[in-house]
C-alpha cells in the first residue's frame, strides 16, 4: 500500500513538472499542428503603408506612408524613417520561437492573462492593401530572454525574441524625425541671418565662392560660411516641446507660445534657407531651455524643439565677423592659374585639366609638388593689409595685386617651384652616350649600343680599348632620372654660365635615344658647389646642383683597357 502511494504520488510530481514545462517554454507534449507562421506579421515590411503603435496609458501613434513615412496621430510632424523601418522589420523577419494553442491553454488551467496578453504592454496594427493585422505583446518569458505575444485572428500565443518587443515599444516621440533639414549645405543656394528686430545679413554663393549682399556687398569667408551652414543643416532636436499631441493642442504656433520661447520676430535669432529645389527653409533660435540648450522653431514654424545652444550663437555674430579680407576669396582648388612676378623675372604655373600644376615661365617644366603647395599656403592667406606697392606682383586667375615679398613668399625660393627632376630616360632607350672630360683639348669618348649584337661597343675613343659595361650602366642609371639636389636659378643668362663654371664646362655628357626623332640631351658639368656640382641642361634650362655621386656615376671611364 505504501510503495502505491508513492509511485502514484511521483506520477502526479511528474504530470504537473510537464505542465510546468509547458506552460514556461511551450515544449512537450503541445499539437504544433495547430499554427504555422514564419514571423508574426502576413505581410513584407514594403507592403505595409499604415502603422498604429498603441502604448498602455498613452495616445496611440498613427503613421503613415505615401511618397515617405509621416506621423498623422497624435500630432502631423516629419518621422526617422529607419525607425519605422526597423519596427517593421523585426515583425516580418523575426522568427517565432516557441508556440502553444489555446485549447493546449486549457488543458492547463491557463488563459492568456497569465501571459500578460488581456491588457497587452504594445499593440502594433498594420494596414499592407487589403490585409490588416494585430499584434500584441505581454509579459516576458521567465528567462528574460522572450516575449509572448498574440496575433488577431490566431488561437494561439508565440514566443519571440525580447528585441522585437524593444524594436516596437517606441513612444511617439521616439518616430519623429529629429534632424532639423532633410537637405544638406550643398543644396543652399543664398541664406539670411536675422537678429531680431536688429542686423540683416544676407549671403549669395557663385559656385564655390560666398558673397555677402547686405548689409554690404563684400567677400565672405567661406569657412565660417561652412562651418555655420554644416552646424544648422546637420542639428538634431534633443527634445520635442510642440507640439506633442496633447488634448486640445493648438494646431498652429500661437503669438503667445512664441513669446513664451523666445521665439518671436523681435527676440529671436533666425536663419533662412533658399535652396536649390525652390523651397526655402527656415530655424530661429529662442530663449535658453538649460542644459546648455536653447529653444528653436523649426520646420517652417510647425515645431518647436530644444537643440544645442551652440547653433544660437553662431547665428549671432555681426557682419565683420564674416568678412573675409583675403586678397583671393576663394577655395585654392578653384585656382588655375597663378603667377609670381619678381623683378623681371616672372613665374608662371598653370593647372592641367587632371589637376596638376606646370611651370610655364621662366622655363617649362614639371613642378614640385612641395614647392607648389607652399606657395599656394602663402597666396591664399593673403589679405589686405599684405599689399604693398615695391613688393612682388601676384596673379591668381585674373586677379593681381603687389603684395609684400616677404608677405608672398616667406623663406620660400621660387626656384623650388621646378621640379628637381631633370630628365628621365629609359635605359633601353639609350642608343650612344659622349663623354668630354675635364682635359684641356681632351677627344669625347663614344659608346653606341649595338642592338644587333645586343651588347656596347665603342664608337670613338681616344686611347682605344673596349666598352666598360659597368660605367655605361652606372651613367644610365644616372639619367633614370637625372635629379638635382637643389635648383640654383630658373632662367639662365651668358654671365650665369660663367659664374658656374658652364661656359666652359668641365665635364659634357651627350646623350642619344633610340628615336630617330628625339634630340641630343647635353648635360653640362661645371664648378664645385656646395653638396655636389653646378650642372645645367643644354645650356637653355635651369643652374642645378648634382650630387658628387651622381657625376661619378656620369663622368666614370665609358672605355676600359
Amino acid at each position: 500500500m505504501s510503495n502505491a502511494r508513492t509511485i502514484l504520488w511521483l506520477l502526479a510530481a511528474i504530470a504537473l513538472a510537464a505542465a510546468a514545462t509547458v506552460l514556461l517554454s511551450f515544449s512537450g507534449g503541445v499539437d504544433r499542428a495547430l499554427v504555422q507562421r514564419p514571423s508574426l506579421l502576413d505581410a513584407t515590411a514594403a507592403a505595409v503603408s499604415r502603422l498604429t503603435v498603441e502604448r498602455r496609458g498613452e495616445p496611440r501613434t498613427v503613421i503613415e506612408r505615401a511618397d515617405r513615412w509621416r506621423l498623422v496621430e497624435p500630432c502631423s510632424a516629419g518621422v526617422d524613417e529607419q525607425v519605422v523601418k526597423k519596427l517593421l522589420d523585426a515583425l516580418a523577419t523575426s522568427e517565432i520561437e516557441d508556440t502553444v494553442g489555446d485549447q493546449d491553454l486549457l488543458r492547463l488551467g491557463r488563459t492568456r492573462s497569465d501571459f500578460g496578453l488581456d491588457e497587452p504592454a504594445v499593440t502594433v496594427r498594420t494596414v499592407a492593401g487589403s490585409v490588416e493585422s494585430v499584434v500584441s505583446f505581454g509579459a516576458a518569458t521567465p528567462s528574460g530572454g522572450g516575449v509572448y505575444a498574440a496575433v488577431e485572428g490566431e488561437d494561439a500565443v508565440f514566443v519571440v525574441a525580447s528585441n522585437v518587443l524593444a524594436a516596437v515599444d517606441v513612444p511617439t516621440s521616439g518616430f519623429r524625425s529629429r534632424a532639423l533639414f532633410r537637405v544638406g549645405p550643398e543644396a543652399v543656394l543664398s541664406f539670411d541671418v536675422k537678429r531680431g528686430a536688429g542686423s540683416f545679413m544676407r549671403f549669395v554663393r557663385d559656385g564655390e565662392v560666398w558673397r555677402m549682399t547686405m548689409p554690404g556687398e563684400s567677400a565672405a569667408s567661406a569657412p565660417k560660411v561652412k562651418a555655420l551652414l554644416d552646424a544648422v543643416m546637420g542639428a538634431r532636436a534633443v527634445d520635442f516641446v510642440w507640439p506633442v499631441g496633447t488634448p486640445g493642442e493648438q494646431t498652429t504656433v500661437t503669438d503667445s507660445q512664441l513669446a513664451t520661447y523666445g521665439l518671436d520676430p523681435e527676440n529671436s535669432a533666425t536663419v533662412t534657407l533658399k535652396c536649390a529645389d525652390g523651397v526655402d527653409r527656415q530655424v530661429s533660435f529662442g530663449k535658453e531651455a538649460g542644459g546648455g540648450l536653447v529653444y528653436a522653431l523649426i520646420h517652417n514654424s510647425r515645431a518647436i524643439v530644444t537643440v544645442d545652444g551652440a547653433l544660437k550663437d553662431m547665428a549671432l555674430p555681426v557682419a565683420s565677423d564674416f568678412a573675409d579680407d583675403r586678397l583671393f576669396p576663394f577655395d585654392r582648388s578653384l585656382a588655375t592659374k597663378l603667377s609670381v612676378a619678381d623683378g623681371c623675372v616672372n613665374y608662371l604655373l598653370a593647372r592641367d585639366e587632371g589637376g596638376a600644376w606646370r611651370l610655364d615661365a621662366p622655363v617649362a617644366a614639371a613642378t614640385d609638388a612641395g614647392g607648389v603647395d607652399k606657395l599656394l599656403d602663402r597666396v591664399f592667406s593673403l589679405r589686405v593689409s599684405d599689399t604693398n606697392a615695391t613688393g612682388v606682383a601676384v596673379s591668381v586667375n585674373a586677379e593681381t595685386f603687389m603684395v609684400d615679398r616677404g608677405a608672398a613668399l616667406g623663406g620660400l625660393r621660387l626656384e623650388s617651384l621646378r621640379s628637381r627632376e631633370i630628365m628621365n630616360i629609359e635605359p633601353g632607350n639609350l642608343r650612344r652616350i659622349v663623354s668630354t672630360g675635364p682635359e684641356k683639348g681632351a677627344k669625347p669618348t663614344a659608346v653606341v649600343y649595338d642592338r644587333d649584337l645586343r651588347a656596347w661597343k665603342v664608337e670613338s675613343s681616344e686611347n682605344g680599348g673596349a666598352a666598360a659595361p659597368e660605367a655605361i650602366e652606372a651613367a644610365a642609371g644616372a639619367v633614370n632620372p637625372l635629379r638635382a639636389e637643389w635648383i640654383v636659378k630658373l632662367r639662365v643668362s651668358a654671365a650665369d654660365l660663367r659664374e658656374y663654371g658652364l661656359e666652359t664646362p668641365r665635364w659634357t655628357i651627350a646623350i642619344d635615344q633610340v628615336r630617330e626623332d628625339s634630340v641630343r640631351r647635353n648635360v653640362l658639368i661645371g664648378d664645385q658647389a656646395q653638396g655636389g656640382w653646378f650642372a645645367t641642361l643644354g645650356a637653355a634650362d635651369a643652374v642645378f646642383v648634382l650630387s658628387d655621386e651622381t657625376v661619378a656615376r656620369l663622368t666614370a671611364p665609358l672605355v676600359g683597357e
